[in-house]
């Protein structure tokens, strides 16, 4: 029955793979969206106060960047506060807000401009592994050889990115920023930072919808927008294959 849902209705099947994982990240009433920028590119901090069900606005909410102070903000109406960041060297930080006692916690992933990002979209990219424990440690492995030589930002479609975060956590995959797909407007934004977008591994719809913006695009579906691998094996070996020639400077720092 599973096989079949996945098949037939994957959206679906994934969604309910989701509601019925345990959270390792608690559902606060502070919520941090995960960023991707460039070095000295300046970035808005991203940050969503709730009550028991609805957004809280209003509330004061003070940024941490790796525990340090960058300073307090209000939140708007809707729940929704912003703090302009602009980072100086590049690296994966963590961010911290709190509001009345309340906390929450994302990621800040700044690269160089020399760096290459492989974009993996979660439900596409890892549907085997919600069925499989042999394709998760396949798609687990593959995504800490992928961090050797580039960045790695996760994208999710359908699930949220918190529903997301929290299965990529329960199932022990590195960390990266989670973003929210919003098809090639997603692709324009990061590009707009000067990120080089070097891979996209996702379902047929986003390899598709990145065909003006990401020239390696890699699907497990059957496509005409990319390249059809059966697993995450025949994608590795595939991948190399035009590696850039600055990869070794490309290791987090």
């Amino acid at each position: 029955m599973k096989v079949y849902l996945k098949n037939k209705y994957p959206s679906i099947f994934l969604a309910c793979v989701f509601l019925v994982l345990p959270t390792t990240r608690s559902l606060g009433a502070v919520i941090v969206y995960d960023r991707v920028t460039t070095v000295k590119t300046p970035v808005y901090l991203k940050v969503l106060t709730k009550g028991k069900i609805f957004a809280d606005g209003g509330r004061l909410v003070e940024f941490y960047l790796d525990d340090k102070s960058l300073g307090k903000n209000l939140t708007g109406g809707d729940g929704y506060g912003y703090r302009k960041y602009v980072p100086r060297r590049a690296g994966t930080f963590k961010v911290r807000a709190t509001s009345d006692g309340e906390s929450g916690n994302g990621l800040v992933l700044v690269m160089k401009k020399s760096d290459k990002a492989v974009l993996i979209e979660i439900e596409g990219g890892f549907k085997d592994a919600y069925i499989s424990d042999i394709a998760a440690g396949a798609s687990r492995q593959a995504v800490k050889q992928l961090l050797k030589k580039y960045r790695v930002i996760y994208l999710s479609r359908n699930t949220g990115v918190k529903m997301a975060r929290n299965w990529l956590d329960e199932m022990t995959f590195p960390d990266a920023p989670v973003l929210r797909w919003r098809g090639a407007q997603t692709l324009s934004a990061l590009k707009e930072k000067g990120i080089q977008l070097y891979a996209i591994i996702g379902a047929a719809g986003v390899i598709a919808a990145a065909a003006d913006h990401v020239e390696k695009r890699y699907t497990f579906d059957e496509t005409k927008n990319g390249q059809t691998v059966n697993d995450w094996h025949e994608l590795m070996t595939e991948l190399p294959k035009s590696a850039p020639a600055d990869s070794k400077n490309n290791k987090k720092k």
